[in-house]
């Protein structure tokens, strides 16, 4: 029994290690004026997403971000969309969060590197291009 409560402590430590790391991009992003400045942000999620999903901890993120990260969570929400949750600034908007999502799903479905992410979003008309082939081409 104690085996399994120190794997789900690593498993915690490892999610938090992960999500520390894109808050702090989150926190560099919020204070810069470029204009493609939430690119790297969105990249930063892609990256976290791709590692907690190599290291199969998913299912893990979803169950301990209420506790740990202190995010609320929906049943049917992405865990693209907890990691959002966790690492956002204030000041974006339910329905910017909601586009940011939709556009990381497409690109997770394509199997787009997170270092191409920036071209993959300019060559599909932005985010928010990215965001409406993601709902054209298949549900959540």
């Amino acid at each position: 029994m104690e085996s399994s409560s120190r794997v789900l402590l690593k498993s915690e430590r490892k999610i938090i290690e992960r999500i520390t790391k894109i808050r702090e991009t989150a926190d560099f992003v919020s204070r810069s004026k470029r204009r493609f400045s939430e690119y790297r942000y969105l990249r930063a999620v892609l990256r976290g997403y791709r590692y907690l999903a190599d290291k199969e901890l998913l299912s893990a993120l979803m169950e301990s971000a209420p506790a740990v990260l202190i995010v609320p969570v929906r049943a049917n929400w992405h865990p693209i969309r907890v990691i959002i949750e966790a690492t956002m600034w204030s000041e974006i908007d339910y329905r910017t969060r909601s586009r940011w999502t939709r556009a990381l799903q497409h690109a997770v479905a394509r199997g787009i590197d997170p270092d191409q992410l920036p071209r993959f979003f300019r060559a599909n008309n932005g985010i928010a291009g990215c965001a409406d082939l993601a709902s054209k081409t298949g549900s959540k």
